[in-house]
């Protein structure tokens, strides 16, 4: 769903999801309601070391006060968490380009995915010491709450409890909670890191079905739903291990089609329109001599009316801006890279001259070649050029 930019800390730009945009006053009413207010009162008032005016708290708009300064504080808390990874992170000089808020929580995007289990164990690790901290600052601030200001010591109190059990949930070792990720790291000192997901991958499933049946016995849906997301992100995650295993090696040289047609950028749309039903072939870039200048689509050249088809060249209605990709780019990237710009492929160029075109059908291809008889990378470091 669509994400909006916020802001930026320390040069990563923040992200709010819609879904998070919609779930926060849901969020703010279930903290509000006055039997979750009784409960945490409970505990405050221990840890405060004074009692809370329980009438103020649930008087007029308090409670739904109390709610929305509750769940903001818990998305800065998770901001402050995913920043905890980055900054960890950048020590080991991966970059960090954004960091997204969702429903679920926060996401830090890496440039990068470290495969050496010490990077992985400490930046994973970050992210639940970075709320254990937190908590300890809210805590501290707890003891200077004063008697008189129930509303205040209630928050305070309230998001020191809630994010050490953030920091408690996410150590949890399933995918892709910090936990699972710190228990791949820890699989990874003596096996293979592809092994070391799948049996990471494995226990998060497992826990995930256990987690969500006993979410269905005690009706709580929105843990359902948190244990089905698991079930579903450990699945990805073991995919995308193996997937960047299997094809460790190859870089889109092998992955494209030499000999896809192009067109030249000064040819008339209707004369495009014929290679387009005699090549069966509906997208082209644009080549002037070996120079890529663009791309044309068939629905780019049904725009034009016929009567001016003769007229338009392809250089009119051309996208001057496509999809590229370097030649010596890894397969795996070139995978990630398409689905970022959710597209079905990408134009090859070296030194910005066209050399061929890697679609979505032509890398499942080589994905079950490769799945029939093994990757070569080890045995041959170098594959052959075309190799689809």
């Amino acid at each position: 769903m669509k994400n909006f930019k916020i802001g930026s800390v320390s040069d990563i730009p923040i992200y709010l999801n819609l879904t998070l945009v919609l779930f926060l006053p849901v969020l703010a009413w279930l903290i509000s309601r006055p039997e979750q207010i009784d409960v945490y009162a409970d505990l405050i008032e221990s840890l405060a070391g004074h009692s809370i005016d329980r009438a103020a708290l649930e008087g007029g708009n308090t409670p739904l006060v109390i709610g929305t300064a509750s769940a903001v504080g818990l998305m800065v808390g998770v901001l402050i968490h995913e920043l905890g990874h980055s900054w960890a992170a950048r020590r080991y000089d991966i970059v960090i380009s954004s960091i997204t808020l969702w429903i679920f929580g926060g996401m830090a995007r890496m440039d990068e995915l470290p495969e050496d289990w010490h990077i992985e164990f400490w930046v994973a690790l970050a992210g639940p010491v970075t709320s254990v901290l937190l908590s300890g600052v809210f805590f501290g601030a707890l003891q200077f709450t004063p008697a008189d200001a129930p509303v205040l010591t209630f928050v305070v109190g309230w998001l020191a409890v809630v994010n050490l059990s953030l920091a408690v949930f996410n150590l949890i070792p399933a995918f892709p909670m910090d936990g699972g990720r710190i228990f791949r790291a820890l699989l990874a000192r003596r096996q293979p890191y592809a092994i070391a997901t799948q049996r990471a991958a494995r226990l998060a499933k497992i826990l995930a079905v256990f987690g969500a049946i006993i979410a269905l016995l005690g009706g709580a849906p929105l843990l359902i739903i948190i244990a089905l997301f698991v079930y579903v992100a450990a699945s990805s995650e073991s995919r995308a291990v193996m997937m960047r295993e299997l094809l460790r090696g190859f870089t889109a040289t092998d992955l494209m089609t030499r000999d896809a047609p192009t067109v030249a950028p000064d040819t008339a749309v209707s004369a495009f329109i014929e290679r387009v039903f005699e090549e069966r072939e509906t997208v082209f870039p644009v080549v002037d001599g070996d120079t890529l200048v663009g791309v044309v689509t068939l629905d780019q050249a049904r725009g034009v009316a016929s009567a001016d088809r003769e007229d338009t060249t392809v250089e009119d209605v051309m996208d001057a801006n496509p999809g590229t990709i370097g030649a010596d780019t890894e397969a795996f990237e070139v995978i990630l890279t398409m689905n970022e710009q959710a597209v079905d492929r990408l134009l090859v160029v070296e030194d910005g001259h066209f050399v061929g075109i890697v679609t979505g059908a032509g890398v499942v291809s080589a994905i079950q070649v490769l799945q029939g008889v093994g990757s070569t990378a080890e045995s041959d470091p170098d594959p052959p050029e075309g190799y689809v």
